[in-house]
């Protein structure tokens, strides 16, 4: 059941990741929407709807597997910060973030223990609680945070997901049917954060139809050049955080998100900078200009921010549930 449950988070990511790439199509390629009304065409004449099913369940968990794993990085990407004297400018709420802010208030109430047969957890707890400052754990979430001498926000945040990791596995370790709750918000938190991102990329493509659709009407507009600055604002952003990424990772840690952010950025750019680009995306198959860009691109930019403050809410209570559970079904505890 865990496997057919993980395999169902991941086909849903997957099936959100169709807008965005209906829109690459709609954009990028003049004639992939006629050649996807013929594959649909026939795929209805051959009358092989389990043949087909199988197809899209396959294609729709390919890219659910990607789209995951690249949301997860983006959802627990430290890279993307900023450095002015004694302040970072930073996103606040990341995974590790969320964990350390938990953990903090968890231990203040004697709930961050470990019993004494997991001697790795209990080192864990250890190292954090003698990490642990007030004003770090006051500002883990801050989207500006100031630095001091003994700043060690860093190895704090990574001692956190030691002991979440820690503690989660214990409990997985506990069976199926003690962990079902667990399980149902785990998989909360997964198809939220697959959507976030879904949105976040189906947003910047409605953008970029946009400009493109401007471009075509009036290409001499304030409003054009307004959009058309679109694409530099992922690009600045990709770039900083792989400046970030290359100074301070690993090269086993690959740049999921810089590399995104790029991607999009160029293609923006190549939509809406270079000369002589047949405006694919500008009209309606009827040769009228396509006026619902604004509309689906703030109806994909509140969907985000959904989203997203469903994923933060959900993290906060999973990470909480796991520490009770873990608790609650551990041995006499050591401080």
């Amino acid at each position: 059941m865990g496997a057919l449950s993980i395999a169902f988070d991941i086909t849903i990511v997957g099936a959100l990741a169709l807008p965005w790439v209906l829109l690459i199509v709609h954009l990028f390629f003049f004639e992939g929407e006629n050649k996807l009304g013929e594959l649909l065409a026939w795929i209805k004449k051959q009358d092989q709807a389990a043949v087909a099913g199988v197809v899209l369940f396959a294609v729709a968990y390919t890219l659910g597997s990607a789209v995951s794993r690249i949301a997860y990085d983006v959802s627990n990407d430290d890279d993307l910060h900023i450095q002015i004297g004694k302040w970072i400018l930073r996103v606040g709420a990341t995974q590790n973030r969320v964990l350390t802010s938990v953990y903090c208030n968890r231990d203040y109430n004697g709930l961050l223990r470990a019993g004494a047969e997991n001697p790795a957890l209990q080192e864990k707890i250890s190292t954090f609680q003698s990490q642990k400052k007030d004003w770090l754990c006051r500002q883990a979430l801050s989207w500006v945070a100031a630095t001091r001498p003994d700043w060690m926000e860093e190895n704090l945040s990574g001692t956190a997901a030691d002991i979440f990791g820690l503690q989660e596995s214990a409990m997985i370790l506990k069976g199926e049917d003690a962990t079902l709750r667990l399980r149902q918000q785990h998989d909360q938190i997964m198809v939220l954060r697959g959507a976030a991102f879904n949105a976040m990329l189906a947003c910047a493509f409605c953008v970029f139809g946009w400009g493109q659709s401007v471009r075509r009407r009036n290409p001499r507009s304030f409003g054009r050049w307004i959009l058309a600055m679109s694409p530099l604002v992922f690009l600045v952003v990709g770039l900083l955080a792989y400046w970030n990424h290359d100074k301070h990772r690993a090269g086993s840690d690959p740049p999921y998100m810089e590399w995104c952010l790029l991607f999009v950025g160029i293609a923006g750019a190549c939509l809406l900078w270079k000369r002589g680009v047949r405006a694919a995306g500008a009209s309606a198959p009827n040769g009228r200009p396509c006026r619902g860009w604004p509309t689906y691109a703030l109806l994909s930019g509140l969907l985000m921010v959904a989203a997203m403050m469903g994923w933060w809410s959900s993290q906060v209570a999973y990470t909480q549930q796991v520490v009770y559970s873990y608790d609650s079904q551990g041995t006499p505890a050591v401080k």
